[in-house]
């Protein structure tokens, strides 16, 4: 199976100091760290119209589980609030009812192939569709991109094809490295894409 996309729009974590400013103070404030990546990269490559949403991270709202793990310890009960803004699908949630979006999203968590697992789910879709990689842990880490089917003005062409690739390490800086065209192909564990132009 060979599948052709086009990647039209990317953004990278590049620092803890993200833009922000199209969010009110008041929700803003309310972000968790993986929130805030979420919002920053997502904004970022989003081009105003209904698409697809897909999320991937390994370890979700960890520091809100956290939390709740904590107080649950301590008073024996867990606010319904929090414990809603701590599953994993809660930041592309949210970002989704921010901007009005009415498509779908999928939220997918794979361990250390969290990243590879979101990407191949995004490059699956039919329509267009905004995947965001975000994490808190070891470090800040997150990537965005707007991939379609159609080809558009100084867009780049991508062919997924399977393949059974070895393990190799630090799928993450493999993959920025490969969107900011340092590299010319990514390889997960059941496929690789390539860069056709």
């Amino acid at each position: 199976m060979n599948e052709k996309f086009f990647i039209y729009k990317t953004s990278v974590l590049k620092s803890e100091n993200l833009d922000l400013s199209f969010i009110p103070m008041m929700a803003r404030r309310k972000l968790s760290p993986i929130a805030r990546i979420t919002f920053a990269l997502l904004n970022e490559c989003y081009d105003g119209n209904d698409v697809n949403l897909v999320f991937a991270s390994q370890f979700g709202e960890v520091d809100r589980l956290e939390s709740l793990i904590s107080q649950y310890t301590t008073d024996g009960e867990v606010s319904p609030i929090s414990f809603g803004s701590s599953v994993h699908n809660a930041s592309v949630g949210a970002f989704s009812l921010f901007k009005g979006i009415k498509n779908k999203y999928n939220a997918v968590s794979a361990g250390e192939n969290s990243l590879s697992a979101g990407f191949w789910d995004a490059i699956s879709e039919k329509e267009k569709t905004l995947f965001v990689y975000a994490d808190t842990l070891p470090e800040l880490s997150g990537v965005a991109c707007l991939i379609g089917k159609e080809p558009q003005a100084e867009a780049c062409e991508y062919e997924l094809y399977i393949s059974q690739n070895s393990a190799q390490d630090n799928e993450y800086q493999r993959f920025v490295k490969f969107l900011t065209k340092d590299a010319q192909n990514f390889t997960a564990p059941y496929y690789t894409v390539r860069r056709v132009k």
